[in-house]
């Protein structure tokens, strides 16, 4: 099968995956059964009743508001520690909580933890779907406004406003007002809500200073207007710092001082207000929100479920709680948990969840709960209400949470009149009361059914409420009298049972939200096992290489096509009849031996059995893993232990199959045995970088020692990482030099370079050496001024002043590199040099392509190389000459890998950056090793050659039925001698096309663990979205962080260029030798038969000489089978023989006996004469090449059967180009083979992974995990298969940059 109708075959497959991958997505990804009216107060229940008469209550009143208006401080990213713990620098609201005048929790965030979903719940009180965690980076996206869904921003807006100042005109009562300041993913939520604003980017992270400074500025005017019920600032600037620099980052405490400040500057603004003036005096106070989004791991991301990443804050405080009765009620509520000892982490105050603010905040403004919270209010809040108050303010919220479970179950029906049927009168004792409480709560809670338990608990709690409304003296019809002790049993029973409703069926609704559409799940996943299968077939047609190579050489491993009438085994032929099949019988075949059979395996050629089924192990346990939560958080651990066990089992192999002395004196197999341990050393150290995962993410690992102990240490490997980089660009690049057609030392001797050419090449060398520098030192200088704060000694301060004086030099050659001037001077530093990187790298690749083309022109021979013809090179000088080729050979790929180099460097943090140089190392490693295997010399036996023919150095196997033998004779008869074969310079290695895939996958996959990354949705690094961008631009910010978090696989995938590039020299060197000596084997078997013939012309063996062996094969036939006749006829009149001597005599000239071969050449040379007279010369001769087709010849078998069966032509045969007379197009075919072969294995991976990922998703769907687990690692399957395979592997990289580098060879 043809290279391209397999690339289009994988394409075809990728194509079918995408569309299987979108109706999953859409099935899977699910929506929430949400209502998408708004809630009104009309809509309020009546309060429960037990009227026997069954008049129902008509109160239908809400709880009196208790704040007139509302300040939310939204801090992105803030850690409950960062507020409440010991190290924080909040320390004026430390101060408030100390003196009792806030009210602090520990809010809880639920997964996907970024600003978007997170924003979603504290203002509508639903858990968004994971699929706003991928809307959260679409920064254009007006997918997710929450215009047409109940929240109580909108609410707020809806009521009349409490202040004195606002219109109150019959039927125009002035709306409240709310003013926004911060993150703009809140105008994008609540379009035209709010009547003041002003936003500010949410994604270019490395802005810690300016898109706070835009916030605070509003501060001050703001609060000291009178024309706004609600205000909200988000703060992004310590979430900047923790992608940034980590929550250890030297930024965060200065950080979190400034957020005090503000908050602080909120607090006694209000305060001085609301006590100064007698207007506000009059009003509701305002209430003072504190609050953060989400936490933030040790890395500084954030995004799964880790504890540090779900904890947050919440801190109420208002001047209402300056009162001597508030604080002695927050006393109370806050003491219990100071000093607690069992705590969890990150736990310092009672925990609440985010979605309890909806609730909680409706109810304290006076507005209706919006309808599709899941949230319950928090209690503490509601302290100084009466108790009708509070139990009203819990009838109302499990009422609203009812109506969310009636949205689910239908069927889910509680009347507001309720009678217990086992009630008891209030009017019995309060033991006995609390008897019946315990019993109908424990039935409750046994349960099993969670429709019924919640059905109960709703039940139980509106019996209670009843209950106690009966007995609440305002409400006593008669004289009756109750005790306060029954009230208060009746109370506490009514609340818990509200709680126990509210806990349970918010807990339930959080996960039970999604409705998942089946049919497209289904139909998906059946996609993609389309997709899967028709890549599972172009692995099985894999076999290109060995197919293309032989569609144009004769095999070394020959089969007879000569057989007998009787189709009976023949017994052993004679040495001339042998000899003729040998020679002149073979024809061009691909077919595997007879299963029943066992080839003989090549003693020189590796087996990797081993190897593969390592392969095939490693991908069946990972593919099981997919089910199991543990593994996908860990996966990092999978990947590294299998690494490490590959290169073990590589390193065995080689130890055993590398014999002695292939590497100039050097022990092959511990070479490259010590090669393949190298790689695992190596694997150990980078494992240790970065932690990752879910387990272990928190502990200390040299990522933590080099951004704190070892910070200068950091520097100079970082510096040493640069100057190793341009240093190993210069040396490639002047390793350039006029290639001639035939190189060796003969050759360059006799090809002379034109004084322009040589010039033009210096010119070009030199001008990627100074936009190599520049480039690097730009890389250094950015990333210097980006940490510039957290430099803090003199010498590093002075090496950045210098470095970036030095990198001024030529900076104007960049389009818009001075544009910065004025312009803060980070934003010129930064924004500019990051431009200039880009601008610089552009320049270098396209001076080399330019350098590529000139240096590929053939030189003009001198007049002394014109007359001869280059000698050819022995094996042993051929081999390592490729070896001293190798930078030019590879200066293509080296270049495009040093670009993508720089690219990483610039978009990964600075520590991790000496990564790329050990990743070097690897590929320069394991280049050696291909080396090592590709050069092994020939050991095999030994070989069968005449006295008097010295030169026949090659070995004749020659296969028949039951023989397989090499033999050779004369007519003469001279015996043969054995002597050792000549050790070939190049073997091919079947299978290590195989090998190479594995091994670049394994390093792709174990990359993109090793820089720190995870199956969370926290790993995904935004720090370097906008390097080089001063606005936000979907495409270029989409680009970036893909670029900038799947660094490692992007890496790899350029370096197996390199590695692909490097083999495809070896493999085309081995395809050249074996098609000269196969063309010399064959030509000598040809003239060694032909007795007395003369060699006209040595050394060549064109169509004509072709023709003419052809043509004494026939007349041999044609002898043979008279003389047979004859003898055929004599022994038929004769005694009767045996069957096997009948057999024998049966096949004429086939059992001519060797005494009749003087005879049967005379009459061979009778036949030759008349034919010779009758011989019409060929038009042209062919190439010297070998690629000889007689047209129309057939096999002695045909000829003795009366030319019944015709041979197949060779051009029949033939598929693609000859590696002689077109050697150009036969390594580009090559090589574009190769890249298919690579391109379908590494595709079957990533398909299987993602067809078994989505049947774990569609089994495990109402799993635990499934939305903190498994999602995220959809999502990441989808940009692996979809963004990493198809579009740069298969499209970018294989169809483009290796078309070009191909071409180009």
């Amino acid at each position: 099968m043809r290279p391209w109708i397999l690339y289009g075959i994988l394409l075809a497959s990728l194509a079918c995956q995408l569309v299987g991958l979108v109706m999953f997505a859409k099935g899977f990804f699910p929506y929430k059964a949400i209502s998408t009216t708004f809630a009104s107060l009309e809509d309020l229940p009546l309060e429960p009743s037990l009227s026997v008469s069954g008049e129902d209550s008509t109160q239908t009143t809400t709880v009196k508001p208790r704040f007139g208006k509302v300040v939310l401080m939204l801090v992105d990213a803030l850690r409950s520690d960062f507020l409440y713990g010991n190290e924080s620098d909040f320390r004026l609201m430390q101060s408030l909580i100390d003196d009792d005048k806030a009210i602090p929790f520990t809010a809880l965030a639920s997964a996907p933890t970024v600003t978007l979903p997170r924003l979603k719940a504290l203002t509508t009180g639903t858990v968004p779907g994971f699929l706003d965690a991928i809307l959260n980076i679409a920064e254009s996206d007006q997918s997710s406004t929450l215009a047409n869904q109940d929240n109580w921003i909108a609410q707020l807006t809806r009521s009349a406003s409490l202040r004195n100042n606002a219109k109150r005109a019959p039927g125009q009562e002035e709306k409240r007002r709310i003013g926004f300041f911060g993150d703009d993913t809140w105008i994008k939520l609540f379009p035209g809500l709010f009547f003041r604003s002003e936003g500010t980017s949410s994604f270019f992270a490395m802005d810690t200073v300016e898109v706070d400074n835009n916030v605070t500025r509003h501060i001050k005017p703001e609060l000291e207007k009178d024309d706004w019920d609600g205000l909200i600032f988000h703060y992004l600037g310590l979430d900047h710092v923790g992608h940034s620099g980590g929550p250890k980052s030297n930024l965060m405490r200065p950080k979190q001082a400034e957020m005090d400040s503000v908050a602080h500057t909120i607090y006694t603004t209000l305060v001085r207000k609301e006590s100064s003036t007698e207007n506000q005096r009059d009003e509701l106070p305002t209430l003072f929100i504190l609050c953060g989004d989400h936490g933030m791991n040790e890395v500084g991301n954030h995004g799964g479920s880790s504890r540090s990443e779900i904890s947050t804050s919440f801190l109420f405080m208002s001047p209402f709680f300056e009162g001597t009765k508030a604080r002695q009620q927050i006393r109370s509520m806050v003491d219990p948990y100071r000093n607690a000892v069992d705590r969890e982490d990150y736990e310092y105050y009672r925990s609440v969840s985010q979605v309890d603010l909806v609730p909680t905040l409706s109810l304290l403004m006076g507005l209706p709960i919006p309808k599709n919270s899941v949230g319950q209010l928090i209690p503490e809040l509601f302290s100084d209400l009466t108790e009708l108050e509070r139990l009203r303010a819990f009838q109302i919220n499990a009422y609203q949470v009812a109506g969310v479970l009636r949205n689910m179950w239908p069927d889910f029906e509680v009347e507001s009149s309720v009678l217990l049927r086992d009630y008891k009168d209030p009017g019995v004792d309060a033991d006995s009361g609390l008897d019946t409480d315990e019993t109908a709560h424990q039935t409750c809670m046994s349960l099993k059914s969670e429709k019924q338990k919640l059905g109960c608990w709703y039940t139980l709690a509106l019996a209670e409420h009843a209950s106690f409304l009966e007995m609440h003296p305002s409400r006593i019809a008669g004289n009756i009298v109750y005790k306060d002790q029954q009230r208060t049993q009746k109370l506490q029973a009514a609340e818990k049972a509200y709680s126990e409703f509210l806990s349970d069926a918010t807990s339930m609704l959080s996960t039970a939200l999604s409705k998942y559409d089946m049919s497209l799940l289904t139909n998906g996943s059946l996609f993609m096992a389309f997709a899967v299968a028709g890549m599972i077939f172009g692995a099985l047609q894999t076999r290109l290489v060995d197919e293309f190579k032989l569609s144009c050489r004769e095999p070394r491993h020959v089969e007879s096509s000569l057989s007998t009438p009787s189709q009976q085994p023949p017994k052993k032929r004679t040495s001339m009849t042998t000899l003729i099949s040998a020679a002149f019988s073979t024809k061009i075949t691909t077919r595997a031996e007879p299963w029943g059979k066992k080839a003989k395996r090549d003693r020189n050629e590796i087996n990797w059995t081993m190897a593969r089924a390592l392969a095939a192990v490693t991908l069946i346990l990972y593919l099981v893993t997919l089910f199991a939560s543990s593994f996908v958080e860990e996966e990092h651990q999978f990947w590294y232990f299998f690494n490490m066990t590959w290169w073990a089992v590589l390193g065995l192999i080689s130890a055993r199959y590398l014999p002695p002395g292939a590497s100039s004196g050097q022990l092959a197999s511990f070479a490259g045995a010590g090669y393949c341990f190298f790689q695992m050393a190596i694997l150990r150290l980078l494992r240790s970088w970065n932690q990752t995962g879910q387990k272990y993410a928190d502990q200390i690992d040299l990522r933590h020692y080099l951004n704190s102990t070892w910070f200068a240490f950091s520097w100079i490997t970082f510096a040493l990482t640069i100057i190793g980089l341009g240093a190993s660009v210069t040396f490639v690049v002047f390793s350039q030099r006029q290639r001639p057609a035939h190189f060796g030392s003969q050759a360059l001797s006799q090809h002379a370079t034109p004084a322009w050419k040589s010039a033009l090449i210096s010119v070009l060398q030199s001008l990627i050496t100074v936009f190599t520098a520049l480039t690097l030192l730009w890389i250094t200088v950015y990333k210097m001024e980006l940490e510039s704060v957290q430099i803090g000694s003199d010498m590093m301060a002075r090496v950045l002043r210098v470095v970036s004086t030095i990198s001024s030099v030529g900076f104007s050659v960049i389009p818009g590199g001075g544009e910065a001037s004025g312009a803060h001077e980070f934003i010129y530093s930064g924004y500019a040099m990051a431009r200039g990187c880009y601008a610089g790298m552009g320049a270098i690749i396209f001076l080399t392509l330019v350098l590529q083309q000139l240096v590929a022109l053939p030189a003009q021979p001198t007049s002394s190389a014109e007359s001869q013809t280059p000698t050819g090179q022995s094996e042993e000088s051929l081999a390592s000459m490729i070896l001293e080729d190798r930078d030019r050979t590879l200066f293509l790929p080296w270049m495009m890998l040093a670009v993508v180099t720089m690219l990483m460097i610039l978009l990964s943090r600075r520590h991790n950056a000496v990564i790329y140089a050990f990743f070097g190392i690897q590929l320069y490693a394991y280049l050696s090793w291909t080396s090592l295997v590709r050069q092994r010399p020939d050991s095999n036996g030994s070989q069968e050659i005449k006295e008097d023919a010295p030169e026949l150095d090659y070995r004749v196997e020659v296969t028949t039925d039951n023989v397989s033998e090499a033999e050779s004779t004369d007519g003469r008869h001279q015996p043969l001698r054995r002597t050792a074969q000549t050790p070939r310079a190049f073997r091919t290695a079947p299978g290590l096309g195989s090998i190479h895939s594995c091994s670049v996958l394994l390093w792709t996959l174990s990359s993109f663990f090793l820089l720190g990354n995870s199956n969370s949705i926290a790993s995904i690094d935004i720090s370097n979205a906008y390097v080089g961008i001063q606005s936000y631009d979907i495409f270029l910010t989409g680009v970036l962080t893909f670029v900038s978090n799947w660094a490692g696989p992007l890496w790899w995938t350029i370096a197996a260029l390199v590695l692909m590039r490097w083999d495809l020299e070896w493999e085309f060197a081995w395809a050249k030798e074996d098609r000269e000596l196969t063309l010399k084997e064959k030509e000598e078997r040809g003239w060694k038969t032909v007795q007395g013939w003369r060699r006209v012309e040595r050394g060549t063996l064109n169509k004509r000489t072709m023709r003419r062996i052809w043509k004494y094969k026939k007349a041999t036939g044609a002898a043979a089978n008279k003389d047979g006749n004859i003898g055929a006829t004599k022994e038929a009149a004769g005694d009767h023989q045996g069957a096997a001597d009948q057999s024998e005599k049966t096949q004429g000239s086939l059992g001519s006996e060797v005494s009749d071969s003087l005879r049967t050449d005379e009459q061979v040379q009778d036949v030759m004469l008349q034919q010779e007279g009758e011989e019409v010369e060929e038009e042209e001769e062919e190439e010297e090449d070998g690629t000889l087709i007689i047209e129309g010849e057939q096999s002695l078998e045909g000829d003795q059967e009366g030319g019944a069966s015709a041979e197949p032509s060779g051009r029949e045969a033939t598929q693609g180009p000859c590696i002689l007379r077109e050697p150009v197009l036969f390594k580009q075919r090559l090589g574009h083979t190769r890249m298919v072969e690579h391109l379908v294995v590494t595709s079957v991976f990533f398909g299987m992974t993602l067809y078994v990922l989505s049947i774990a998703a569609i089994i495990l769907r109402h799993h635990l995990f499934i939305w903190t687990v498994f999602s995220p690692k959809v999502l990441y399957q989808f940009a692996w298969t979809v963004l990493f395979q198809a579009l740069v592997q298969v499209i970018v990289v294989g169809g483009g940059i290796w078309s070009v580098i191909v071409m180009s060879s």
